[in-house]
């Protein structure tokens, strides 16, 4: 039998402490590029397109593995031949086959007590908040965050343009490193506090409302934001924000995935595309985000141009970028989707008189939408920073590649316009 293991994880070193089964193990999955053809416990890693023709089964140790049965699911693979080892519910015959059955269900439970304890944890810790801002007792006060409603009606009729933060942005300002595709700069982080506080009645800076009520979130995501909410992330908000000042509700262009009631979505989405809507648009955008490519979220614009830039790391080439912008935006609308970078990007170029959206992950809240699993799913041809690395394929779009007026690539992109 052709068995692998996926995953290389604390999950898979529970498996293989409890592995009790005959055959051997010919390697590990791991959807993470870096990883191929390293070892782990003496076996290659692959990636799952390497041998997904030539396996008898798989048995799957990555704890929260929604996103791999997913992944299952696009490339037909039959459910007899796969084994979750994390998942409850899988037949204990089955599983005896490869693992003691009463280990099994200990590293089930442990599994469950500690997503238990860590979800209580965060629940009662950002109690306090959630109930202050339904009551808006004396001696707190919340950021003023706007509608998406007045959002757009300011960018359609005013011209305004808009600069959103969100966790990345702020831990970048404190000097921490947040989001993956974006190492700590110093000199990014000093910019951004820039932008944050800039008083151009021109700009709409948005934030994440995450202050206060939490009830039009899905458990999963208000149990995130509990989770990164602390006092002490708090406090370093607050002193960065102005209370005084009107903000912008950041999650504007996530229009699916956040949301408890997702029967909107819709609704939502048919507000955003009013801001482009009959509209000349210059992309900004990083070189594997492929913003719109294959789905009808610009089916309403008059042009598409794209400045492709570094899909990791923009800031290491912004001035490359912020020059090349400069001299290719002509009356276009730009939509800037390019990380801590952008909101840098994003104030240079309407300060030199550009107007300037910066629309984040609106295309992948958007494909999770398409896809309608509910759920965070993989995309192989874009990248997804909210899932673990994973190659991204190539594509064959001649509209797509048409639009692509300027390319600014570091190593990871060499090839993606191929």
């Amino acid at each position: 039998m052709k068995l692998y293991f996926w995953g290389i994880g604390k999950g898979c070193r529970k498996a293989l402490h409890n592995y009790i089964g005959t055959e051997e193990i010919l390697g590990f999955i791991d959807n993470n590029p870096e990883r191929t053809g390293q070892l782990f416990e003496g076996k290659k890693i692959y990636r799952f397109k390497d041998i997904k023709d030539c396996f008898d089964y798989i048995i799957v140790t990555v704890m929260n593995y929604v996103a791999i049965e997913y992944q299952f699911h696009q490339n037909k693979v039959d459910k007899d031949k796969v084994l979750f080892y994390f998942d409850g519910s899988q037949d204990e015959k089955k599983i005896s086959t490869f693992f003691d059955s009463k280990s099994w269900k200990i590293d089930i439970l442990e599994k469950r007590l500690e997503e238990l304890e860590t979800m209580a944890g965060i629940r009662l810790n950002n109690m306090g908040y959630e109930v202050a801002d339904k009551i808006r007792r004396d001696g707190y006060r919340f950021p003023i965050i706007r509608s998406s409603e007045e959002a757009v009606n300011r960018i359609v009729n005013e011209k305004c343009s808009m600069i959103r933060f969100g966790d990345g942005e702020f831990e970048m300002m404190a000097g921490n490193d947040r989001v993956n595709f974006q190492k700590y700069d110093r000199d990014l982080g000093n910019r951004l506090k820039e932008v944050l506080q800039s008083e151009n009645p021109d700009i709409l800076i948005g934030i994440a409302d995450n202050y206060g009520n939490l009830d039009l979130y899905s458990d999963e995501i208000a149990d995130g934001i509990r989770g990164y909410m602390t006092e002490e992330t708090r406090s370093r908000h607050i002193s960065l924000l102005n209370l005084d000042e009107v903000y912008y509700n950041a999650y504007m262009f996530k229009c699916y995935y956040p949301y408890k009631d997702k029967s909107r979505t819709d609704e939502r989405l048919e507000l955003i595309k009013k801001i482009w809507s009959d509209r000349d648009i210059i992309l900004i955008e990083g070189a594997q985000t492929r913003t719109g490519q294959g789905n009808d979220l610009f089916d309403n614009v008059k042009s598409i141009r794209r400045i492709l830039c570094p899909t990791q790391n923009a800031y290491a080439k912004y001035e490359e970028i912020l020059e090349t912008a400069k001299a290719l935006i002509k009356d276009e609308l730009v939509l800037c989707v390019l990380g801590p970078a952008g909101k840098v990007l994003a104030y240079d170029l309407i300060n030199y008189g550009h107007q300037v959206v910066d629309i984040g992950q609106i295309d992948m809240d958007y494909e999770w939408y398409r896809a309608g699993a509910g759920k965070k799913v993989p995309n192989p041809t874009k990248y997804v920073s909210q899932l673990p690395p994973a190659e991204v394929e190539d594509v064959n779009d001649k509209i797509y590649q048409s639009q692509i007026i300027a390319l600014i690539v570091s190593t990871i992109d060499e090839d993606i316009s191929k």
